[in-house]
């Protein structure tokens, strides 16, 4: 099988530690750090799955929250809109201005 290469930069103290450890594995550091990566993507694929059903739960009660809490606004009517720019224009009339 084709393998692609991978690159990453970490700290000399914990590049010896990966040694010792790819060492103590009887593997060489690309097969244990391989190996070690793969193992931790499984675990996050299979809590993903295992909690898939209640996260997705847990979002939709968080938007009907949202909903609840903060409704679409009416559209504002055209009388609303010009007292809003008029308000905006005083307070920002009253700043200074920069070239």
């Amino acid at each position: 099988m084709a393998k692609t290469r991978v690159t990453f930069t970490i700290d000399p103290a914990d590049a010896e530690r990966l040694r010792r450890a790819a060492e103590r594995a009887g593997v060489t550091v690309s097969a244990y750090i391989e190996a070690r990566v793969l193992a931790s993507v499984e675990q996050d694929e299979a809590i993903r799955k295992t909690f898939r059903d209640a996260d997705a739960a847990t979002n939709a009660a968080y938007a009907a929250a949202d909903a609840a809490i903060w409704p679409e606004p009416e559209p504002m009517t055209a009388e609303e809109k010009a007292e809003a720019d008029a308000v905006l224009e005083r307070f920002f009339g009253k700043m200074q201005r920069s070239a």
